[in-house]
């Protein structure tokens, strides 16, 4: 039988895990970003609610408006018939 101070235990260790995983992603996805706008890279973000596409040379161009869907790593996804 498991007593409820193992649960809890395993609970908190759970949530630590999780925590950490979301800061190494987070510091993951700012340094890819850093080093696509080092190395002169488009890159595609979310900004104040769309989809912006930031071009090497500061220029931005909006693609379309941001909504909220699960993506996969590694698979492209499509932004009004555009494959980025």
């Amino acid at each position: 039988m498991v007593s409820e101070r193992h649960v809890f235990r395993s609970e908190e260790v759970d949530l630590e895990a999780d925590e950490w995983l979301a800061e190494r992603a987070s510091m993951a996805t700012n340094m890819a970003y850093r080093r696509a706008k080092k190395l002169s890279c488009t890159v595609v973000v979310s900004k104040g609610g769309y989809i912006v596409e930031e071009q090497p040379d500061g220029s931005e161009k909006i693609l379309g408006v941001s909504t909220r869907r699960k993506v996969v790593a590694g698979v492209p996804i499509s932004i009004l018939g555009r494959t980025v």
